[in-house]
């Protein structure tokens, strides 16, 4: 049947290229691993909306606005530097049958994300009276994936599977399938079969999750004092935001008969749906350059923050209340059974062209349309506490606990400690160290420039300089901001 091979492909994806999204896409506050009693202006949008009340360093300044802030990362347990390095960047070679074996085996149970994040617009206004107000243009892009050991033989060795007990020459011949044919061979194959006791997809992919969710969120958030004392000061905060979406896919199996399987694209990954049972709401490409939306939605973060002394930070804040109603080539794909495949498998570890090959009129899974499906946001909770050391550092410490497990969503509590030192008021470094949400321990760094009293502020960050001395494990980042202002 089609509705097997799909999944297969689908559950690939995942080792080659686009789980969680930590809110660190902040070029100044990746660095030093925490962010919830740091950012300040339109920068504590999505993080800490009672924040936008703050003065923070520069007191005197009441416009704030920047542009192109932008931050990428990746990172995989199974995968070397280079080879991560080679597989984001589109520089991964083929593969021979032999690297297929070992690739299957690698990445048996191993994890693999992407994340993009960039915002294009900010700007807030604050002053003392008013409090603070923000408004944000994002868009936030993730991938993430772990493959169960099954799925990563059938889908890197495809055809020549373990799991077929023959094989279909292009000449049509049928012959057993050995596992151990010459390259010649491997060559002709265009098919496998299995001839009985056929296993479900749930089964043959017992332990494998699949997430991508693509959306824009279009964000104007308030924050103010709510309460002055002597050596107190209460802020709170809230945040309402409008979001477009460009694409999900979720897909998991348990193992024990359960398999779910949704998507949604948008008309930008040029996916041919043709005429699949029950389609309803196809969006077909636009003539514009801009993506088409398949979805919307609403969501809200709230947030308080309490200054102590001048200079102990606390806040709390959840975020990302909400959902996203995708109504928009919608589709969903029950359990099935393998019969056959016909396919060579992957020859790399980069899938993300593929995404047509298991989405498409013609791909695996038999696609059935809804109508349409309501999917929450990736929900967390959010506290920190910080300390200021005088004027030339900072120190804090965020805990963020995912409350679903949506796509976006990380799967464990995250703990992130680190801080600011500031030599003179134009040059910040940053450093910290970040543990949980399902990743390895990694060390964040950044550096920052002000120039002109603040007027002026760029900088650059990684989400983990460990990568950059060891090879296993790595994570692969980039944050900037280049066009960042205060007035």
């Amino acid at each position: 049947m089609r509705g097997p091979h799909l999944l297969l492909a689908v559950a690939v994806i995942g080792a080659s290229d686009l789980q969680a999204q930590t809110d660190l896409s902040v070029f100044s506050t990746t660095g030093r691993a925490a962010a919830t009693t740091f950012v300040t202006d339109y920068q504590a949008i999505g993080i800490n909306p009672a924040n936008l009340g703050w003065a923070g360093r520069w007191p005197k300044k009441k416009v704030f606005f920047g542009f192109a802030e932008c931050s990428v990362s990746a990172n995989s347990e199974a995968l070397t530097r280079d080879d991560l390095r080679a597989s984001v960047l589109g520089k991964a070679g083929s593969f021979t049958q032999e690297q297929k074996l070992d690739a299957a085996r690698t990445m048996a149970g191993k994890g693999f994300t992407l994340n993009a994040d960039i915002m294009s617009f900010g700007a807030a206004f604050r002053t003392d009276a008013f409090g603070g107000i923000g408004f944000q243009v994002r868009d936030r892009a993730h991938w993430s994936s772990t493959l169960g050991p099954l799925a990563t033989d059938l889908l890197f060795l495809g055809s020549t599977s373990s799991y077929f007990d023959r094989v279909v020459l292009a000449n049509g011949d049928t012959i057993p399938n050995t596992g151990n044919f010459s390259q010649a061979t491997i060559d002709q194959i265009v098919q496998g079969i299995r001839d009985g006791n056929l296993l479900t997809l749930s089964t043959l992919l017992k332990g494998t999750r699949i997430s991508f969710n693509w959306y824009r969120e279009y964000n104007v958030s308030y924050g103010r004092r709510i309460f002055h004392g002597e050596d107190v000061e209460l802020y709170a905060g809230i945040g309402l935001k409008y979001l477009s979406g460009y694409g999900i896919i979720d897909i998991s199996a348990d193992g024990e008969g359960t398999l779910g399987a949704f998507s949604a694209l948008s008309p930008l990954f040029d996916v041919d749906y043709g005429s699949v049972a029950g389609a309803t709401n196809t969006v077909r490409k636009s003539s514009g350059g801009l993506p088409q939306a398949v979805g919307n939605g609403s969501g809200m973060d709230l947030g308080l923050s309490a200054l102590i002394a001048g200079k102990w930070k606390f806040g709390v804040a959840v975020t990302n209340l909400g959902s996203i109603n995708w109504k928009g080539n919608a589709f969903s794909a029950n359990d099935g059974y393998l019969a056959d495949l016909a396919s060579s498998g992957l020859d790399s570890y980069n899938m993300i062209d593929g995404i047509n090959d298991f989405t498409s009129k013609n791909s695996v899974l038999d696609w059935s349309g809804e109508r349409s499906r309501k999917v929450p946001l990736p929900a967390n909770l959010r506290l920190g506490t910080g300390v200021l050391l005088g004027e030339v550092a900072e120190i804090g410490v965020d805990v963020v606990v995912p409350l679903n497990d949506q796509p976006g969503n990380f799967d464990k509590a995250f703990v992130g400690f680190g801080g600011d030192i500031r030599p003179t008021q134009w040059l910040q470094f940053s450093l910290g160290l970040m543990t949980g949400g399902g990743f390895s321990t990694r060390l964040p760094a950044g550096i920052t420039f002000n120039v002109a009293k603040g007027t002026f502020e760029f900088g650059v960050a990684s989400r983990d300089v460990i990568t950059f001395f060891a090879s296993h494990d790595p994570t692969i980042s980039l944050c900037v901001g280049f066009l960042r202002f205060r007035i």
